[in-house]
């Protein structure tokens, strides 16, 4: 169930790069990262209201943990730039190569509490096939 989650994820974060991109075009990169963002936490602000009824409590957490609103900022105004000069097929491909290394790497040092997941020769292939189809897409 969570691998069909994490595809429905990439579905729509691919519709999202094709939506930013256009969108960009009239309000600028950061007004997109503005509007992304602002109406996002809107949206989810109301459901917890709504539904969740839980305070948030921004206390205790280690500090790199505050930066991931910073890196959202980039990842949209970054992505929205690119969608509309290289396509969002390559945006995707480029992005999924680049989250597929830094994760190998989180993974490999147990960066940031996560599990540690020794790098292995059987991960080789799946990189390589990665890089491959970047390689493919960026033929035409």
């Amino acid at each position: 169930m969570y691998s069909f989650f994490v595809l429905l994820a990439g579905v729509f974060q691919a519709a999202m790069l094709s939506f930013n991109g256009l969108l960009a075009e009239s309000i600028g990169l950061f007004g997109v990262s503005l509007v992304v963002h602002v109406s996002g936490g809107l949206l989810l602000l109301l459901y917890m209201l709504l539904f969740i009824r839980e305070k948030i409590t921004l206390r205790g957490m280690p500090w790199y943990l505050y930066s991931a609103g910073f890196f959202g900022v980039l990842l949209v105004s970054v992505s929205s730039y690119c969608v509309g000069i290289i396509g969002a097929a390559a945006t995707t491909c480029l992005s999924v190569a680049g989250q597929l290394f830094i994760s190998a790497v989180i993974d490999h040092y147990g960066m940031f509490g996560v599990p540690k997941v020794p790098f292995s020769s059987r991960r080789i292939p799946g990189f390589l096939m990665v890089l491959s189809g970047i390689f493919l897409l960026n033929l035409s």
